[in-house]
Formats: structure tokens, C-alpha cells, sequence
């Protein structure tokens, strides 16, 4: 590493690679896996630790929370107290009515299969079911490393030309495929090219990274409501886990509805 930081115009890949990095490992550091390796972290801060040493601890933390998570588990897991609804929303992108009754809060990450499956199996049913009575709102939690962190930044960036949501399907109807692209730069960039989006403009922001606060901002978030795995969702505050089928939305939806009328 070398003590001086290029500004975000003149980055290199490799310089904007390490920078991203570098700032998840941060936050999966502080908010994961605690005071032990923030301390290992920092102690090698000086030294010359490879993006493929930092890779691989992020690697490590990753494994260690989709074996805690339960992803994909067949019954929802309720916190003993609801989280607070407009904490949980933040001020992120959602679909649906700003007032709806019923928030969906859902924390993801792009390169995660069960995110996937919840995207085209589960959520396509509760927005027809309910497009009136459901905001759905979208997190990041990009328990995966660096390409999750930059499509989280790349949904953002579309959201400069009010493309959120066209960005969110375009990279998850990529991670569908049977052999996904990396999500790099070039490949992100592309899928804006492939929205009609000023692809300048949107390569500025994305390689700049001014929105991997907002990113960060939200992985720590999930991981102080205690989150572990993706995806993990709060309806109306209530903590659920894991690409459940609509049944089981369906159920918590009608229950809240009630609860609410």
C-alpha cells in the first residue's frame, strides 16, 4: 500500500478495488466480528497486505455468517422487540405507496442466490398482491465483499437518472443466468448502457465510490438489528429471515393488516 491516495478521478481499478475493500472490511470488522480482528486488521495496517490477504479475510467472515444465518430456512425467526419502521426504512429506494400499512424492509446483497430466488420467485407475487397495501423498501447488506459493495453503489448511482430500480432487476436478472458476469466496473457499466443511461456520468459516479457510505450506512445497520445472513427482512419492524416462499409473506402481511383496520 502506498501513502498516498489518488482522488477518485484518477483511480485506478486496482486503486478503487482496494479502496472498496478496505472500507467493508471496516465495517464487517466493527460490526461482525468485533474488537479481536479490528485489532489483527490495524496491526497489519502498515504492512503490506495484498487485496487477495484482504479478500480472504472478508471471505472468511462471509462463510462464517451464512453458516449462522440459516438462509433459506423454512419458518421465519421474530426478534423479541419490533424494530421501529422508519428506522428500519432509512431513506431508501422502495416501490409501492409511501403510506402503505405494511413496510417491507429487505437488507441483500446482489451476489447472494437466496436474494435472487426472493427476487423472482416472492416478490413479484406480493407486489401484484398487494400494490396498495405493501412499501417495499431496499437495503444493502453486502455480506459478499467487494462486487456486492459496487452494484450496491451502482443501484445508487442509477438512482442519479432515476434508474434505482432498473439497475436492482437488471443486475439480478444477470445473477439468474447460469454463468453471472463479475461485477466490475466495465460490467456495471454496461448494464447502464444497456438502460439507455449516460453511461459517463454513471462511470464518474460509480469509480468516484461517493456513495459507499450510503452502502456501509446500511451493512451496519442490518448488522446491529443482529442480522447474519441474506436476505433478512423486517415487516413492520418484525424480523424474518431467509428467501421465504409468499406463503409465509402472505400470512405476516394479512396478520399486520388485521392488526392495522
Amino acid at each position: 500500500m502506498t501513502d498516498e491516495t489518488p482522488t477518485p478521478q484518477t483511480q485506478s481499478p486496482q486503486a478503487q478495488s482496494s479502496q472498496t475493500a478496505t472500507f467493508l472490511l471496516t465495517a464487517i470488522v466493527f460490526t461482525v466480528l468485533g474488537v479481536v480482528l479490528a485489532a489483527v486488521y490495524f496491526q497489519n495496517a502498515d504492512d503490506d497486505t495484498s487485496d487477495v490477504e484482504i479478500e480472504q479475510i472478508v471471505q472468511n467472515t462471509v462463510a462464517t455468517q451464512m453458516a449462522l444465518s440459516g438462509a433459506g430456512a423454512s419458518a421465519p425467526v421474530a426478534t423479541a422487540t419490533r424494530v421501529p419502521v422508519e428506522d428500519a426504512a432509512d431513506d431508501d429506494a422502495f416501490k409501492g405507496p409511501a403510506d402503505a400499512p405494511v413496510v417491507i424492509v429487505e437488507f441483500s446483497d446482489y451476489r447472494c442466490p437466496y436474494c435472487e430466488r426472493f427476487y423472482s420467485e416472492t416478490l413479484p407475487d406480493i407486489l401484484e398482491t398487494y400494490p396498495d397495501e405493501v412499501k417495499f423498501v431496499y437495503r444493502d447488506f453486502p455480506i459478499f465483499g467487494e462486487e456486492s459493495a459496487r452494484a450496491g453503489m451502482a443501484t445508487e448511482c442509477a438512482e442519479e437518472q432515476d434508474a434505482f430500480w432498473d439497475m436492482h432487476d437488471r443486475i439480478f436478472q444477470a445473477r439468474g443466468e447460469e454463468n453471472p458476469e463479475t461485477l466490475t466496473l466495465e460490467t456495471l457499466v454496461s448494464y447502464a448502457g444497456d438502460l439507455d443511461l449516460d453511461t459517463d456520468a454513471f462511470a464518474e459516479c460509480l469509480s468516484s465510490e461517493r456513495y459507499l457510505d450510503e452502502v456501509v450506512n446500511d451493512y451496519q445497520a442490518a448488522a446491529g438489528y443482529g442480522f447474519t445472513g441474506t436476505p433478512s427482512f423486517l415487516i413492520n419492524g418484525q424480523y424474518i429471515n431467509g428467501a421465504q416462499p409468499f406463503a409465509v409473506f402472505e400470512q405476516i402481511i394479512e396478520s399486520e393488516l388485521e392488526n392495522n383496520s
